[in-house]
């Protein structure tokens, strides 16, 4: 590096840490004030509806292809041609690059257990599932590519139409995939072939699917379903979920084992409490070691029936960053519920 270049980007380091915080600090308050003049009245609309279903019986640690939850904007693409498909990564790099799957699939890949989750999945829902990943590490592309200093932000196009960004940032997670195969077959069409990005600690909003190109950016980026007044962030909350027994049933018996699942993205479980007196007091629940850093975790309760008659049970979790669930957000609009889940059944005993 010369001299002039040197100072040169001594200079521009130099702005950076003064002129950036300022532009964000004028969005902000462009924001805000674009927010204060809208009408209070105007009520945010979605057509966010995951396809998913209750499992039969107990839950799978591993969800098989064909029972994962769905969500897209209007189902795969029809005219995607793998033989003439092209990952492009563009824009602010000093190496764009251009490859088809079959480079893909020679390159080194790395597997990774993930829990992906719908940001639209409704408290106790089963919009979310938990498999086996393989593909390209993210990161080690993006080095290949080497994004410009100032670069930010990664857009991902897919072939569908839809479109959404995370930060560089989140980009170099060290999970971080450009997933080409699912539990061990080709990525179904349904969740993405060729190409679907997977970055653990994301709701699947940002888990863009049938990717043709990531554009590197040094400009914010407004998604698909940020338009239509969805979060921009898409970090995953603490969920808590009751597998057994189902809201309504008709137990038999003394005793039972209360079971289900907690997951917090890529924060991990620290513990799961179960309440069985009307949240009046709780109860740590026994805890299954998780698949992977990034995978859901099983828990079970034993709970005692001292007569007949209707009993109620709540859950709820904390990562391990300390983070505690919170009955605050039950609808999945704007950012996804954090709500407890709670149900009610009926014992008979004897």
């Amino acid at each position: 590096m010369t001299r002039y270049q040197f100072l040169r980007f001594l200079l521009l380091s130099l702005l950076s840490l003064v002129f950036y915080p300022l532009r964000a600090l004028a969005a902000r308050f462009s924001s805000e004030e674009s927010l204060r003049q809208k009408s209070p009245a105007i009520i945010p609309v979605s057509d966010m509806q995951p396809r998913a279903s209750a499992p039969m019986g107990k839950v799978a640690p591993i969800t098989p292809n064909e029972k994962f939850y769905v969500e897209d904007i209007h189902g795969p693409p029809k005219h995607l041609n793998a033989d003439t498909w092209r990952l492009r990564i563009t824009g602010k790099v000093d190496r764009p690059l251009s490859l088809s799957l079959n480079n893909i699939r020679k390159r080194p890949s790395v597997r990774q257990i993930i829990t992906l989750s719908c940001i639209g999945n409704p408290v106790g829902g089963y919009a979310l599932g938990n498999a086996e990943w393989q593909g390209l590490s993210l990161r080690d592309l993006l080095d290949e590519a080497d994004p410009d200093f100032f670069a930010k932000t990664l857009i991902f196009k897919g072939e569908d139409g839809y479109h959404d960004s995370i930060p560089l940032s989140r980009g170099r997670h060290p999970a971080a995939l450009l997933v080409h195969t699912m539990n061990g077959e080709p990525l179904p069409r349904e969740h993405g072939f060729p190409l679907r990005l997977l970055v653990p600690g994301l709701y699947g909003i940002k888990q863009v699917k049938w990717i043709r190109e990531i554009e590197v950016s040094d400009e914010p980026h407004t998604g698909y379903w940020q338009k239509k007044n969805w979060s921009s962030d898409g970090k995953v909350k603490i969920v808590s979920r009751i597998d057994y027994p189902k809201n309504g049933d008709q137990l038999r018996g003394f005793k039972t084992v209360i079971r289900g699942i907690a997951f917090a993205g890529d924060r991990g479980i620290q513990y799961v409490q179960v309440s069985t007196d009307g949240e009046r007091s709780w109860s740590l629940a026994r805890l299954e070691k998780p698949l992977s850093p990034y995978s859901w975790v099983f828990w079970s309760f034993p709970m005692k029936f001292p007569r007949s008659g209707s009993y109620s049970v709540s859950v709820r979790a904390a990562d391990l960053y300390s983070g505690i669930q919170r009955d605050s957000q039950r609808d999945p609009f704007p950012s996804g519920t954090d709500g407890f889940h709670r149900i009610h059944f009926n014992v008979l005993r004897g």
